[in-house]
């Protein structure tokens, strides 16, 4: 009898629950700890990295000073920091943009970082176009006009740049393995970024 009970009791137990996904669980934890516009920021570069593999977004998004201005597309402008199609890019925008966008979206709020990011990214790819053109009237080069900015890197830089104008002028910050002064520490990113990530391209010939 004290075998049959156990036997009932043991057929009586729910089964045991399926092991937790552990994608599914990443997830839920990125968006549980990631503020909103840091999160779509970040997710916009990983679904235009995916994308790159049918479709690359980046010849319909970058900054290309040719299509922007002779081709009136001003979108380019304000859509090109969110476009990556390079594992590096993405791989940098993970390992930057995520600590300094939580950082600053929590300090500033959603609103007030977004407008930050937006008008960093405007401002940025306005000087990069008008640097392109002086340099195509000054070279006659057409080479200046099929040039792109892309990339996380244009707003990311941005934000490295303010928080390196505040800190101590005597301090210094990490670079992989290297101590680099603050005041370079973003000129040495953009090396970094512009030898690795791709940041400024050439693009195939428009005309």
């Amino acid at each position: 009898t004290l075998t049959r009970n156990k036997e009932r009791e043991t057929t009586k137990m729910p089964p045991a629950p399926p092991p937790p996904n552990p994608v599914l669980s990443a997830y839920e934890s990125f968006v549980r700890d990631t503020p909103l516009v840091t999160r779509y920021t970040l997710m916009s570069q990983v679904v235009t990295f995916f994308l790159s593999f049918v479709i690359d977004p980046s010849y319909a998004l970058s900054n290309i000073p040719f299509m922007t201005v002779k081709h009136f597309e001003l979108y380019r402008i304000v859509l090109s920091p969110f476009v990556c199609n390079r594992f590096l890019s993405l791989l940098f925008a993970f390992i930057s943009f995520m600590d300094n966008g939580k950082r600053l979206e929590i300090s500033l709020g959603s609103g007030a970082f977004g407008w930050l990011i937006i008008t960093l990214g405007v401002v940025t790819n306005v000087l990069f176009l008008l640097l392109s053109f002086a340099m195509y009237f000054l070279t006659g080069s057409t080479l200046w006009l099929i040039m792109e900015s892309k990339g996380i890197w244009i707003i990311l830089l941005g934000l490295i740049a303010i928080e390196c104008s505040l800190a101590p002028a005597d301090s210094k910050r990490r670079l992989f393995v290297f101590e680099v002064p603050t005041l370079y520490y973003p000129c040495a990113l953009l090396v970094l970024f512009s030898l690795f990530s791709g940041g400024v391209n050439a693009s195939p010939p428009l005309f």
